[in-house]
């Protein structure tokens, strides 16, 4: 099982970035950040359907010893400063509690 080291996440928003949502990246999980880095170019050139939308992009580390079910990953554009990601390891619910997600 290959290790994951960082995360490369893509966010198309309106003009103003008033209305942002995710874009799928080809690839959205690498080994180490220099190879995020080095991709991160190229999927932002070669993301589909982009129409008006601005493009942010930006790789952030993931520590290693995370399972991809034990993080939780928050972004947020800043107005004249770009992507901001902020991925941290998520507390698991309580005894007795279930999670339930709604899509």
């Amino acid at each position: 099982m290959e290790h994951i080291a960082a995360i490369m996440l893509l966010v198309g928003c309106s003009h103003g970035d008033l209305a942002c949502e995710e874009v799928p990246a080809s690839q959205s999980a690498f080994e180490t950040m220099e190879e995020c880095s080095d991709a991160l170019p190229v999927s932002l050139r070669g993301v589909a359907g982009a129409g008006n939308r601005v493009l942010h992009g930006r790789c952030a580390s993931v520590d290693p010893a995370w399972a991809e079910e034990d993080i939780r990953i928050d972004w947020r554009v800043i107005p004249g400063e770009g992507l901001e990601i902020d991925i941290r390891q998520s507390d698991p619910p309580a005894a007795g509690i279930v999670v339930a997600a709604m899509r």
